[in-house]
């Protein structure tokens, strides 16, 4: 029986295998191509007997993938990781990805850690040392912000996303955009993990940063650390889920 890994997030769909030496990655789907079709074409293709673990943070692409599937597809809950300890936390608003995630940092080390996942909205989960989930922050990722003043704004124009910090002075529209944007949220990240670190008690605990933007994090903030590949598909493999 091949066991493949799902990952159903906002932007991206990334479906994997399982293999002795960790997940192996096979398709990434854009979500809103995946989301009118109600199944995915790599599963249609299978040749032979699979199952699969799956977080999902889009219900309509989860009661879809359900409904197709049905028990062949494990969509996992917190109670399919016991080695984390989420008495801390309200699991019921709780993001399986993030549940992952903190799976996944759990796995690479014993002691206190912070998982920064920059991708549609930016997210923290943070363990401390004896395993507890406690928590995290979540905020808009840079491209949704940029969207909202957009769509929000009478005048103000999307603008693309760049690697680069603007300067603070933008002499154009676009330019005072990216300012506030990209500035802004380099110093809410900094804002945030300092805290954190403050909270666990740990102020020198890794920061593991994941994500389609992370990158430009790793770039400017020179304290954060890139997490391996395929960080939340390798944290959906940890599971343990309960015959």
């Amino acid at each position: 029986m091949q066991r493949l890994l799902l990952n159903i997030g906002n932007t991206h769909i990334q479906v994997a295998t399982l293999t002795e030496h960790g997940p192996e990655l096979l398709v990434c789907y854009d979500t809103p191509d995946i989301r009118p079709l109600e199944m995915l074409p790599v599963l249609e293709a299978m040749t032979t007997p699979w199952d699969a673990w799956a977080v999902s943070v889009v219900p309509p692409v989860r009661l879809s993938l359900e409904q197709r599937y049905g028990r062949r597809i494990r969509f996992l809950a917190p109670e399919d990781f016991p080695l984390i300890d989420f008495s801390p936390v309200d699991t019921s608003t709780l993001g399986m990805d993030r549940i992952a995630n903190a799976a996944a940092a759990r796995s690479l080390t014993n002691s206190a850690v912070i998982v920064l996942d920059c991708g549609t909205a930016i997210t923290t989960e943070s363990l401390d040392s004896q395993g507890r989930f406690r928590g995290g922050a979540i905020l808009p990722g840079r491209m949704l912000q940029r969207k909202n003043l957009a769509a929000y704004t009478a005048q103000l124009p999307l603008i693309p996303l760049g690697q680069d910090v603007p300067a603070a002075l933008g002499c154009r529209t676009t330019e005072a955009i990216a300012a506030g944007i990209d500035r802004g949220i380099i110093g809410a990240v900094r804002e945030i993990v300092t805290a954190t670190r403050r909270e666990l008690e740990s102020a020198d605990c890794p920061v593991l940063v994941t994500g389609g933007d992370a990158p430009f994090f790793i770039r400017h903030l020179p304290e954060l650390t890139p997490a391996p590949d395929l960080f939340t598909l390798r944290g959906i493999a940890t599971a343990a889920p309960a015959v």
